[in-house]
């Protein structure tokens, strides 16, 4: 008999490893933003894929200024973004053909790359997605999988949303 979990999450590669994040960025304490998240889901028995960074990826440094969405915004780095989608929007449609089931991506909000649904910029708020999950939703929208957009500020929303979809 074949127990494995038949659910799949995929996340971005800062919420396991935040060392990933541009120098300056995380604020929280790491056991508060990953614990919670980290719990639900293997509670639950999901098996976590983590996508690629696509700005330590581009930039082959781990230790780097943070920079805005517009920085980031070039036709290279779209290029990258475009190919790191594609492998992940693969890996996706391998899991869904091989009969398992992807309940979510998470995002992380604030983030050029990762964002979901908002981003600081010099001219305020913007709602919009990051440069990388934008590709990923455009490759993915046929299977209708929720994306979640993890606010490290306030986690319990994100929390909440991310245990709606499970149950």
């Amino acid at each position: 008999m074949d127990n494995r979990s038949k659910n799949f999450i995929f996340v971005p590669f800062c919420l396991m490893a935040q060392a990933y994040q541009a120098q300056g960025i995380v604020k929280y304490e790491w056991k508060s933003s990953i614990k919670p998240f980290m719990n639900l889901l293997i509670e639950h028995d999901i098996n976590i894929i983590q996508m690629p960074c696509a700005e330590a990826t581009f930039e082959n440094n781990l230790i780097r200024e943070p920079k805005g969405i517009s920085k980031y915004d070039t036709k290279d780095f779209n290029l990258h973004c475009e190919k790191l989608s594609l492998d992940v929007a693969h890996q996706i449609e391998n899991v869904i053909e091989n009969g398992y089931n992807v309940i979510a991506v998470l995002g992380i909000e604030q983030s050029p790359s990762c964002c979901v649904n908002y981003i600081y910029t010099n001219d305020g708020m913007k709602n919009r997605m990051g440069l990388f999950m934008e590709k990923l939703h455009n490759k993915i929208k046929k299977y209708d999988i929720p994306i979640i957009g993890i606010n490290r500020k306030f986690i319990n929303k994100s929390l909440k949303e991310l245990e709606l979809i499970i149950k």
